[in-house]
């Protein structure tokens, strides 16, 4: 599941983090953590073997500093923390959910960035909603994506939280968030899906960006290669 790092060098590429946040996935997770699809059942267990897997990975292999917070049953979706919290540099910017039944999740956030010393802005404005799963950092650059979870407010609020940056808006068609079709895939590198609604986003807004094609092929047939191919929903 996501987690949320802060660290320095947010500068000239995409920074070195120091730490990470994470939240342990609650049980409520299976059947009423919100989705996009009704229906699909999710399996717990493995849901909570792959988080550990993650965790073990953000620690072991990538040798950060992972706080991590206990689960919540009373709010299914608060394992994916990068959600309620955007963080460049020194500062983590709270964020306030576009689903209200997520906006108790930023009191743990919270507290658990004033451990780590940030400095903390709280988004008050009732009229903002942001998701930090709309948000997309390049390492010189802030695009916000404008969907269903975050409206124009809540970027217009990150732009004066960050005003280091240049903040772009992205229309997000048909998507829970900006980032469930795009994302960093290294500096100076944006990850594009090609599906419907991600192609109207880089058609409306991508005029400036060089296009790189890469065929992964037949992902069901790859899978079967690699151990884990973990391609998951950030927040």
């Amino acid at each position: 599941m996501a987690g949320l790092s802060s660290g320095s060098g947010c500068g000239s590429s995409l920074g070195r983090c120091s730490h990470a946040v994470v939240r342990a996935v609650p049980e409520t997770l299976a059947q009423h953590a919100l989705r996009i699809e009704k229906g699909k059942e999710v399996d717990f267990a493995r849901a909570e073997r792959e988080h550990q897997l993650y965790v073990g990975v953000l620690k072991n292999k990538l040798g950060l500093q992972v706080l991590e917070l206990p689960a919540d049953e009373s709010l299914p979706d608060c394992v994916f923390v990068e959600d309620v919290a955007v963080v460049c540099e020194e500062t983590a910017l709270i964020t306030r959910p576009g689903a209200p039944s997520r906006r108790k999740e930023v009191d743990a956030m919270k507290r658990a960035l004033e451990s780590l010393n940030l400095n903390i802005v709280e988004m008050t404005d009732e009229n903002a909603t942001l998701d930090g799963g709309d948000v997309l950092f390049t390492g010189r650059e802030f695009f916000v994506g404008l969907s269903k979870r975050t409206n124009q407010r809540g970027a217009e609020i990150l732009a004066d939280t960050f005003k280091d940056y240049a903040v772009s808006t992205v229309p997000v068609y048909d998507s829970l968030h900006l980032k469930s079709f795009c994302s960093m895939a290294g500096p100076n590198l944006i990850a594009i899906g090609s599906t419907e609604a991600a192609q109207k986003a880089l058609k409306e807004h991508g005029s400036d960006w060089r296009e790189d094609r890469v065929d992964f092929g037949n992902v069901k047939e790859r899978s079967k290669r690699v151990e884990s191919l973990d391609v998951r929903r950030e927040g």
